[in-house]
């Protein structure tokens, strides 16, 4: 196997990581504290990628995100009554870029989807499709006339996208109205309450949880000594360095490694027996087709390898990147004679 050109991966998630707009302020890159490291550089690139992308970066795409909320606000002089709502990796702190992409639920509020067999009290007299259409169809209306030099997207079945012009980050607006949980119902949590999504293409709509989907990653990585997400972030740091396409996207990662059992997660100063337990832990997955196969995602609503979802093939790939980096990193622990429960904090 030849070993991977690691200055030039360190490089790419330097780049990744770091914000144009705040370098343009200190006049060139920021040191990062991994690469002060007397290690190999194959173990700089895992503590780099386990590491969270600097908050202020994540606070600049909050704002834009913000501004978007602002010019929407005027869906209510056209009749809609809405609220919104972030969604996606930056909003659970598994993103590894500074230039993330964030989700903007648009929240119709006329009208409550039950979980069944919850019944309404007051039964809606429109059509939540159809209102969810106009929905989208008014706010891609006011985003196209608010942010003419943007590239304002509508082609997407779930989101209209809108990028460029003065906007510093990828938003994506998402249509949708509130999803009633029985949990919800029982308890008034508000993690427990979800969305229905509206699929603009087939005029359907599907229901999703994310606050409680992002309040059962917090609660793994509070259990998981707070590494839980730091495995999420090198695995989706590897797939994006990968030279293959890897299919396998955040939610699907973050499953994934949400079933290692806790106690393989008890590394705090030792990260490199957590790549070793992640990889070990992958393999077990590929190699046991019951035990894969009975894998759901988080909130338990589906499987993770159910058909259209999450692919065995794809699961080798990352196995394989995870394979490649291990190996590289027992190389470079030879030179040190160090070994993979070495201590190391960055």
């Amino acid at each position: 196997m030849e070993k991977q050109n690691y200055q030039k991966r360190l490089e790419a998630l330097k780049k990744r990581r770091q914000d144009d707009v705040l370098l343009e302020k200190s006049a060139g890159m920021f040191i990062e504290s991994y690469e002060y490291i007397s290690e190999g550089s194959s173990i700089k690139y895992v503590l780099g990628a386990m590491k969270a992308v600097d908050k202020k970066s994540t606070d600049i795409t909050l704002g834009e995100g913000e501004r978007i909320k602002n010019q929407l606000d005027s869906l209510k002089d056209k009749g809609f009554d809405v609220e919104y709502k972030y969604q996606g990796s930056v909003t659970n702190n598994t993103h590894i870029r500074a230039h993330s992409d964030i989700d903007i639920l648009t929240i119709h509020k006329s009208f409550v989807t039950l979980e069944s067999p919850l019944k309404p009290s007051l039964p809606y007299q429109g059509n939540p499709v159809n209102d969810l259409c106009d929905l989208r169809e008014a706010s891609f209306a006011i985003l196209k006339k608010a942010f003419p030099a943007a590239d304002v997207d509508n082609a997407g079945a779930k989101s209209i996208g809108i990028q460029g012009g003065s906007l510093r980050r990828k938003v994506d607006v998402v249509p949708s109205n509130w999803y009633d949980t029985i949990k919800y119902r029982e308890t008034r949590l508000d993690y427990y309450r979800g969305v229905m999504v509206l699929n603009y293409k087939e005029k359907t709509t599907l229901s999703n949880t994310p606050f409680y989907h992002n309040k059962l990653l917090d609660d793994k990585d509070t259990s998981a000594a707070a590494n839980f997400k730091k495995i999420v972030r090198l695995l989706k740091t590897l797939k994006a360095d990968s030279e293959h396409k890897i299919n396998l996207s955040s939610y699907d990662i973050a499953a994934l490694m949400y079933h290692m059992e806790d106690k393989s997660y008890w590394y705090s100063n030792t990260p490199l027996k957590l790549l070793e337990n992640s990889l070990f832990f992958l393999k077990r997955i590929y190699e046991q087709d019951v035990y894969r196969n009975s894998l759901l995602v988080p909130d338990g609503s589906r499987g993770i390898f159910q058909k259209g979802r999450a692919a065995k093939e794809d699961l080798s790939l990352m196995i394989i990147e995870l394979m490649d980096l291990y190996e590289d990193v027992l190389d470079d622990l030879k030179m040190t004679g160090g070994s993979i429960n070495k201590e190391i904090i960055a």
